[in-house]
């Protein structure tokens, strides 16, 4: 992302630099805010009360199914889905295997389509 909007995704002289910075850093902070909610406050909090981490862990990662559907190449969806894995991997050890899996498995294939998005983005017709 920082290759396109900021040096620019053209051959020649035909892009100016920077190309979008507004839209670099837009979405820069927005994945920075969301690392803060979601590593700063909803993971800790749910490692306080480990009965819970197998539901939060689901929620991030419904979530971030949700969100990446139509924002996948953004990059806050896979800070989410990274909160849902890493739940879900603290739940694996409580009463609530099978839930912990499935968090960890949506978080991984939301990461997998974030990467994917990113490597092959759709073509520009502009």
């Amino acid at each position: 992302m920082a290759w396109d909007h900021l040096l620019g995704n053209e051959r020649g002289s035909g892009d100016s630099f920077p190309v979008d910075s507004a839209t670099f850093f837009l979405t820069l902070v927005l994945v920075v805010v969301t690392a803060l909610v979601v590593f700063g406050f909803t993971v800790p909090r749910a490692l306080r009360n480990p009965g819970s981490a197998h539901r939060v862990a689901l929620i991030h990662s419904g979530v971030a199914l949700v969100l990446a559907l139509p924002a996948s190449w953004l990059g806050f969806p896979a800070v989410v889905a990274g909160g849902g894995i890493s739940l879900g991997i603290e739940a694996l050890a409580g009463a609530h295997r099978r839930l912990a899996v499935v968090a960890i498995v949506v978080g991984l294939l939301v990461i997998f389509f974030a990467i994917a998005a990113t490597a092959f983005p759709p073509p520009d017709t502009d």
